[in-house]
């Protein structure tokens, strides 16, 4: 986090810091979410949720990269396209540098929110769901082009 603190992205100075939960304050358990998982990682895939929406692809691109190779990122877009809806995936090169990025990124703060990193799941890749979501996109391009010329 040390070196990262202050690098310039894009015109914009990263804050980082680790977040830190008062359970005896608020009065119920620190780890509130679903249990975790214990042991590696079995994807090479991270969803990021809870991001700012001021984050671009390119700062999580930088920020994940310190970690091994970034293979690829994702933000899915609102449906009326005015920006991403707040999460993203991640996409490295192996498992084990998913791994390390999601144990040093697991408490850090981007825009003042902190990010919720987890495995993702792995797409599905036998032909027979490949050909589906080709067919559901093909479907859903039609609808939006003949919506447009009404």
């Amino acid at each position: 986090l040390k070196r990262r603190q202050g690098v310039v992205v894009d015109d914009h100075a990263l804050k980082l810091q680790v977040s830190q939960r008062k359970a005896a304050q608020v009065g119920q358990a620190a780890d509130t979410g679903p249990p975790k998982k214990k042991g590696p990682l079995k994807t090479s895939r991270l969803c990021v949720r809870n991001l700012a929406f001021e984050a671009t692809r390119n700062e999580l691109r930088q920020l994940f990269g310190a970690y091994g190779s970034v293979s690829a990122v994702r933000l899915p877009k609102k449906s009326d396209y005015t920006g991403h809806r707040g999460f993203a995936f991640v996409d490295f090169a192996s498992k084990a540098e998913a791994a390390a990025a999601f144990e040093a990124l697991q408490h850090t703060h981007l825009y003042g929110r902190r990010m919720v990193i987890e495995p993702a799941e792995e797409a599905a890749t036998d032909v027979g769901t490949v050909q589906q979501a080709t067919e559901k996109r093909k479907a859903a391009k039609e609808l939006r082009s003949e919506a447009k010329r009404q």
